[in-house]
């Protein structure tokens, strides 16, 4: 690849709109009956000026600087469990109208706490409540404030956008007051806006009466009992509903949860009865399981174990250390707090493994100090204390005859860590650092991406992400990649964990996680079409906004990658042709033209065969060609493309032919002279003609070529 090949000048990069959907395609306004006027005819000017309003809709819709979204499908809403009972009926009905069921309001806000259901709520009353023929957008709420000016109007569109972050998302009386003009332009649009707002950020605002603007409280969550049962029917198991319900200790801690809260609950479950079955050595076929089996008293007991919240022993284990009247605390030193840490995280591992584990948070948390006792002491304290195979006993986990910790209890340590990271605000830093230093190769990093994700994702804001990427991006860039992967698959603060990675890839220390995080989605077939779009709007936004020539390669590199997958070179296509229609910026829609040049094709080149008739090739190469700050990215990329046909004199010869129609424009004169160094410089031979020769005589006429030369072997 050539020097700066992947290097476009900020300063020749106009803004990028980022309207994702359509432009307004506004209805004209209804004909009068003819008349003359000055011998104008009314109705054609009617219409004139119809044409002329849309027409300036479109373009101040596409030059505006827009929040961005992404399309969802209904369907695939309508398909997900959905519970509708309670406040959150009460709440529907004062917004849908009786007996259409249709949305009422223009614009809805809808107040709640956090992990109360709020955007599914919303989500849902978009799905069902709005014309089919209404385009659903989920929005990314990437601005400093919220501002009127950044919310999109396009015709017939329902925009759904999460206003929950304390920093950016804070509401402002000018913002609540220019919702009824925005209410408005949205009536002629007929087209919806509902945003959800973290109780939080909705102190002391209040709304007068308006038509078109409405507010609604969700202060209940759905009933937890059945969230539990929707989400266990809907994912295969209604065989645990009635053995959920029967358990007195689980019905104990399932009262009251939130609905983030109760979907973990229904996750919890399953795993359990999996995990269970997985260990039985005689199994009935898959969906043949017996009541005795459900109702088995060590399943039983496990799964209450795993639906207890254990704060009761926890608030004992973490009381104070000091003795009490009736004896030693039944609290735990610093020193096997550690411990215990360690096997929440491991779980069951070798003793050595998890002492190391436990020794560095130990280490972490003991700052140098002049008072530290000597070496000798020190020594002389810790072993006159328990030995570690008592201590390990003493938190509730075993040793076996070969050293091996046994801590079956994965419920129980992720409550640990949610106990101590909930409990303890001052240990949540040092936990996210314990859990990221850079392992030896020994240790898998699959227990610590877990843990972290648990922890991050806890509270549904994306604070505690932007902590671990500050820690984690420069010396565990790999486990931070693992642990947005899950984030992003959350079903819960996915959206958050998006909204960050979006914010990141404006940031250049953070490019790198957002391409990999990025491309893994990308490359998982199981991503659903809503998760790989908002990958490539982040690998979008990455291009657009970096200078930086690696980074760009990066995300060239990934989109090369999607090309053999069918699905993914859809969404290139679909890249290069907003490019061309002015929805996004050259620096994405160039990378994937470019990217695309390498799918391979039976007959002729792909980007010139009819698969590929929604992209203008001789366009696309002109604008490249003809640009000096995107030609030295696509020379390089042509010559590679000319070179992977050598061997097909039949797809080089196509190949030839339409470069040399596009290089005889006008103002390619640079880019021709170009190429054609870039040719010789990698010398191509189909055969025995030498490809550069080859070009430069189909290019030059004949009585011209003893005064433009082609030099060969500058190399």
């Amino acid at each position: 690849m050539a020097e700066g090949a992947f290097s476009v000048p900020a300063s020749e990069e106009p803004q990028e709109p980022k309207s994702d959907g359509t432009a307004p395609d506004f209805p004209a306004p209804a004909s009068v009956p003819p008349h003359r006027s000055g011998g104008l005819h009314i109705e054609q000017a009617n219409v004139a000026a119809g044409h002329i309003a849309e027409f300036n809709l479109r373009q101040e819709t596409r030059k505006r600087d827009v929040l961005e979204g992404v399309e969802r499908d209904r369907r695939e809403i309508l398909e997900q469990p959905f519970v509708l009972s309670g406040r959150w009926k009460e709440a529907w009905d004062q917004v849908v109208h009786g007996e259409t069921r249709l949305l009422r309001p223009r614009v809805l806000l809808v107040v709640a706490p956090r992990s109360f259901g709020s955007t599914t709520f919303a989500l849902h009353l978009l799905a069902r409540c709005i014309d089919a023929d209404t385009t659903l957008v989920k929005l990314d709420a990437d601005w400093n404030a919220p501002s009127r000016g950044r919310l999109p109007i396009d015709h017939r569109h329902a925009y759904q956008v999460d206003l929950k972050d304390t920093r950016t998302d804070r509401l402002s009386a000018d913002f609540l007051d220019s919702l009824t003009r925005h209410a408005e332009a949205l009536a002629s649009a007929r087209s919806f806006l509902v945003m959800t707002v973290a109780k939080e950020l909705w102190p002391d605002h209040y709304l007068s009466v308006r038509s078109d603007v409405k507010v609604v409280h969700l202060d209940a969550p759905p009933e937890p009992e059945l969230v539990i049962e929707k989400h266990l029917e809907y994912r295969g198991h209604p065989q645990l509903v009635s053995h959920v319900q029967s358990l007195d200790e689980a019905a104990v801690s399932l009262r009251g949860l939130n609905a983030v809260e109760a979907v973990r609950a229904a996750v919890t479950a399953m795993a359990v009865w999996e995990e269970y079955h997985s260990r039985q050595t005689e199994l009935p076929p898959i969906g043949v399981r017996t009541a005795t089996q459900e109702r088995s008293p060590d399943f039983a007991g496990r799964l209450a174990a795993a639906l207890s919240d254990w704060r009761q022993k926890l608030d004992v284990l973490f009381g104070e250390t000091t003795a009490t009247s009736d004896g030693p605390s039944a609290s735990l030193t610093v020193e096997d707090r550690c411990l215990l840490l360690a096997l929440a995280v491991c779980q069951s591992a070798p003793m050595t493994e998890v002492a190391a584990m436990a020794g560095s948070l130990r280490s972490l948390l003991t700052a140098p100090s002049r008072d530290r006792p000597a070496a000798e002491a020190l020594v002389q304290s810790v072993f006159a204390g328990r030995g570690m195979r008592r201590r390990i006993q003493d938190v509730g986990a075993r040793v076996d005859a070969h050293d091996a910790v046994v801590f079956d209890q994965r419920a129980y340590g992720r409550a640990v860590l949610a106990y101590v990271w909930d409990n303890y605000e001052v240990m949540r830093r040092p936990l996210l650092v314990w859990l990221t230093q850079p392992g030896d190769g020994s240790v898998s990093t699959r227990p610590m991406a877990e843990a972290l994700a648990g922890l991050v994702l806890r509270h549904g804001t994306a604070d505690h992400l932007d902590t671990l990427g500050g820690i984690a991006c420069a010396k565990n860039p790999e486990l931070l990649g693992a642990v947005l992967l899950r984030a992003v698959g959350d079903e819960h603060a996915g959206r958050a964990a998006w909204a960050t990675l979006y914010r990141w890839a404006g940031q250049q220390e953070y490019t790198r996680t957002v391409v990999d995080t990025c491309r893994n989605v990308l490359l998982d077939e199981s991503s659903g079409p809503s998760a790989a779009k908002m990958a490539l709007v982040r690998l979008r936004r990455i291009a657009y906004k970096s200078n930086d020539p690696e980074t760009r390669f990066h995300v060239f590199s990934v989109m090369k990658e999607l090309v053999p997958r069918p699905s993914r070179t859809a969404m290139l296509v679909a890249e290069v042709t907003a490019w061309q229609a002015a929805k996004v910026s050259v620096r994405s829609g160039s990378l994937a033209f470019l990217a695309l040049m390498g799918k391979e094709h039976t007959k002729v080149p792909w980007l010139i065969s009819e698969e590929a008739a929604d992209i203008d090739v001789d366009r696309a190469l002109r604008d490249l060609l003809g640009d000096a700050a995107t030609a030295q990215e696509v020379i390089p990329e042509l010559t590679k493309w000319i070179g992977s046909y050598a061997a097909d004199t039949v797809g080089y010869e196509r190949l030839r032919d339409r470069l040399v129609h596009i290089l005889r424009g006008n103002g390619l004169f640079q880019a021709y002279w170009a190429f054609m160094r870039a040719l010789a410089d990698a010398p191509l031979i189909v055969e025995g003609v030498d490809v550069a020769e080859d070009f430069h005589q189909h290019l030059v006429d004949p009585r011209l070529r003893s005064v433009f030369t082609l030099e060969t072997g500058s190399a």
